[in-house]
């Protein structure tokens, strides 16, 4: 079976349902677009929330405390140079949780 696939009628579910899991969490169960049969995944996408809330926080916590230390900068300073790492690593976060999303009956 293909990634973000039916398992009733074969069809890629949209990225816009896909999406729902990342705001929401997968303890529910969805709709197909085509045929409109209800589907859950057929296992959790990512390793756990202990590993994704570490990540989390050392993708803020590690820049800032380079642009405090290293580069003697103002706080608000090194926020504002840690924001893009941030939105780099949610994005590759997205683009892994979407890409290991499998349905299931």
């Amino acid at each position: 079976m293909k990634n973000r696939e039916c398992p009733y009628c074969h069809q890629t579910v949209s990225l816009k349902r896909c999406l729902k899991y990342l705001l929401r969490g997968t303890d529910y169960s969805t709709v197909c677009d085509h045929c409109g049969r209800s589907i859950r995944l057929a296992k959790e996408p990512t390793p756990g929330f202990k590993y994704s809330f570490i990540v989390g926080l050392l993708s803020i916590y590690l820049p800032m405390q380079v642009c405090l230390y290293v580069f003697h900068t103002t706080f608000l300073q090194a926020l504002l140079y840690s924001l893009p790492v941030v939105a780099v690593s949610l994005v590759v976060v997205a683009y892994l949780t979407l890409r290991s999303l499998f349905f299931s009956l």
